[in-house]
């Protein structure tokens, strides 16, 4: 059965996600996710600083399936989960030798007021 970009077909372990159109959009936010997944997994911390996630997200990502994220994904729909940097032009206009240590000084997201 076809149902929100999603094919499902039964087998012997239930019913399974064979094919899933994704849009452009879509396949930065699974990918996003995966390597956070993959990061938790691997160093917490690290992750945690990496992508700006609090405790609380990181439990959460943590904690999910490849099916559930997959799942995600596709209900949220062509809707991206991670907005640019608050300073992405500036970078881009930076000179190339300076964007990586730019990047790596100033936060990623703006200061909560």
């Amino acid at each position: 059965m076809y149902h929100r970009g999603m094919f499902h077909s039964d087998s012997p372990r239930g019913k399974t996600m064979c094919h899933v159109q994704l849009s452009d959009v879509q396949f930065v936010n699974l990918s996003v996710l995966n390597a956070i997944k993959t990061g938790l997994l691997d160093n917490k911390v690290a992750t945690c600083c990496r992508f700006s996630l609090d405790a609380t997200q990181a439990e959460l990502l943590g904690n999910l399936s490849p099916d559930q994220i997959w799942a995600f994904v596709a209900n949220v729909g062509p809707i991206t989960l991670f907005p640019p940097r608050h300073d992405l032009l500036s970078l881009l206009q930076t000179p190339l030798p300076l964007a990586g240590p730019l990047a790596t000084v100033r936060s990623p997201t703006l200061p909560h007021r």
